[in-house]
């Protein structure tokens, strides 16, 4: 470690001011091109770029997540859709939807009869 006093007068800037200005126009010139691209990222968009790939990455793993959950709920859901979805003797019949789901469904022995005209489910 060095102790002793060091001589800081060469750094005055009251001391030559030509030479001073001549240290601060060349620094200005060297960082212009720098702080004419950091004004212009700090503009209104800047908060705006800022976020945009974040805010990308979040919605394409909601995507992800959400056809995934899709995915397996149509799949459970697959086995029970393909029978409601076939059309039973009922609605081929005509008969309202609620009807025939009860017709068929059922366990009456005399629902079937509703089916059947001038039966005895009239």
């Amino acid at each position: 470690m060095i102790h002793e006093f060091r001589d800081l007068r060469r750094l005055d800037p009251t001391r030559d001011p030509e030479r001073w200005e001549a240290l601060l126009s060349r620094t200005r010139a060297a960082a212009g091109p720098e702080l004419a691209r950091r004004r212009l990222a700090a503009g209104p968009a800047a908060p705006l770029a800022r976020w945009v790939r974040p805010a990308l990455a979040v919605a394409a793993a909601l995507v992800v997540a959400f056809g995934a959950a899709l995915a397996v709920a149509g799949e459970r859901a697959s086995s029970r859709t393909a029978l409601a979805s076939e059309p039973g003797v009922g609605e081929g019949m005509g008969m309202p939807v609620a009807l025939a789901g009860w017709v068929e469904e059922s366990g009456d022995a005399r629902a079937p009869l509703v089916l059947v005209p001038g039966g005895e489910g009239r």
